[in-house]
């Protein structure tokens, strides 16, 4: 197929049905009555719905001159969980259309954790797209009267003996993905879903996994998505937690994988935010051999818009995240939950990464609707052989910087020897004493409020970053648990 056929492939507009109809016995997956600690969306004035989405996509691979095509107009059908100011009038017109990950082989809302109090005060829309062949399984399995017509059937037969790897379906194919994205987008900017208004900024965004997928989207299709007249589909694209990688292009025949590659350098015409938490490099050292030495660079030469930040002290993931889907709807999804032992709480590192993503993204909008680049950050200190240079708090040096770890606040690790701790990472109280940690605190609100005056934290950041803290304080004192729905993020 040539750039023309790849370039309308792109650009037709997905079907959307829905919303679904929603009953005391048929719920979405990753419905927000069903997470840890269910939250209230009718108290923030929001609406969930769910929606299918179906169309026609391409298959592709590289070839030495770029994309081929290798197959045509495939049917696909997936889903859609879309979060809406439930009065239109109140919808600020960005969405913010997230790639759900499929780490765990079930679908996870990694970025509507991290920004759910800002998205829902702020009026802003929230899309996550089921993104894997697998997670459509589990949702099947989950409720098969509600999901049964979700379709990411591959063209091709299946190889006669299927291999059996985990995640993998044969008869099925990853790679369709792309036109999904590509499609759903550009429905979304119709305005449909919001009440008939209009989508007016519209940012694409991956954690983890699904930070690799949006590295291979830019990577290929970024150049197709600017339509007639010459605006970019998307106004922004941020990566979160998923830097090093890319996902071949499509599911693999032989072996039957939808395999890594490492990232190669990303230009992007509009705002490409990558943020690495300290975790991260501790996480993809195993499988990274060089990756390191391959960092984003920060550019604002018109058509290569980049900023890469490193976050000091943060874990890869919030393991102790209240709003994720609760142990009985994973399990009932035919999957396994993550472990998580109260008991360790407390060791949890708890860096609020959360609150900064939504200072990243507002940054973003900025870059994009005033033309002002966020500031330049400079990257984690390495010793000779790589290693991360701590001070002597245990606290790593360089990166971007907060008053967590330069007070210091606690000692916290991205990774840790705990359970969970590769991912969730470790944190080790500095101070016992009451007074002390009182001082602290306030040193603390100094420099959040500071961090807020330079538009790195956004409105009610620093309120809630405080109270967590103290209700972690109150909790090694023997203060009891947080209420639920407390803990912000």
């Amino acid at each position: 197929m040539n750039h023309q056929g790849i370039y309308r492939s792109l650009h037709t507009a997905a079907e959307i049905e829905g919303p679904i109809p929603t009953n005391a016995g048929s719920v979405p997956f990753c419905a927000m009555q069903n997470s840890r600690r269910p939250v209230s969306l009718e108290a923030y004035g929001y609406v969930e719905e769910e929606f299918f989405v179906s169309g026609l996509a391409n298959v592709y691979v590289e070839g030495q001159a770029g994309l081929e095509t290798v197959h045509e107009a495939v049917p696909y059908r997936t889903r859609l969980l879309v979060r809406r100011p439930k009065d239109a009038s109140r919808f600020s017109g960005r969405v913010y259309f997230d790639i759900l990950n499929a780490t765990q082989n079930y679908d996870i809302e990694d970025l509507w954790h991290r920004i759910y109090i800002w998205c829902m005060e702020q009026g802003h829309g929230y899309v996550g797209i089921t993104s894997k062949p697998v997670n459509a399984q589990s949702l099947k399995q989950y409720n098969y009267a509600r999901y049964h017509s979700l379709d990411w059937s591959s063209p091709e037969p299946v190889p006669q003996p299927a291999p059996c790897i985990e995640g993998e379906i044969p008869g099925t194919e990853e790679g369709l993905i792309w036109d999904m994205i590509a499609q759903t987008a550009t429905a979304l900017r119709s305005g449909t879903l919001f009440g008939g208004r209009p989508v007016d900024y519209l940012c694409l965004t991956g954690q983890s996994q699904s930070g690799f997928y949006l590295n291979t989207f830019v990577a290929h299709f970024e150049s197709y998505m600017k339509d007639a007249q010459g605006r970019s589909l998307f106004d922004g694209y941020l990566n979160v937690v998923g830097v090093p990688f890319e996902r071949e292009l499509r599911q693999g025949i032989s072996p039957y994988r939808f395999s890594l590659k490492p990232r190669r350098r990303l230009t992007s015409s509009v705002p490409l935010v990558m943020v690495s938490s300290e975790g991260d490099i501790a996480l993809f050292s195993g499988r990274m051999a060089g990756v390191l030495a391959e960092l984003p660079e920060d550019s604002d030469v018109p058509g290569n818009l980049c900023r890469y930040y490193e976050v000091a002290g943060a874990p890869h993931t919030d393991i102790d995240c209240g709003i994720l889907s609760s142990d009985a709807e994973i399990l009932r999804a035919g999957r396994t939950p993550l472990p998580m032992d109260p008991a360790l709480r407390s060791q949890i590192n708890d860096f609020p990464l959360a609150e900064y993503i939504c200072g990243f993204l507002e940054k973003m909008y900025i870059w994009r609707t005033a033309g002002v680049a966020p500031a330049v950050s400079p990257r984690f200190k390495r010793d000779e052989t790589g290693a991360l240079c701590r001070d002597a708090h245990g606290n790593v040096r360089g990166g971007f910087r907060s008053p967590y770890v330069d007070l210091p606040v606690a000692r916290y690790q991205g990774s840790g020897d705990i359970p969970s701790g590769d991912i969730g990472g470790c944190r080790t109280e500095l101070a016992e004493d009451g007074e002390v940690v009182e001082r602290r605190i306030s040193r603390l609100e100094a420099g959040l409020r500071a961090q807020r005056e330079a538009g790195w934290l956004v409105q009610g950041a620093v309120e809630r970053m405080l109270a967590a803290e103290r209700a972690r304080h109150l909790r090694s004192c023997g203060g009891g648990e947080d209420a639920p729905g407390q803990r912000a993020h």
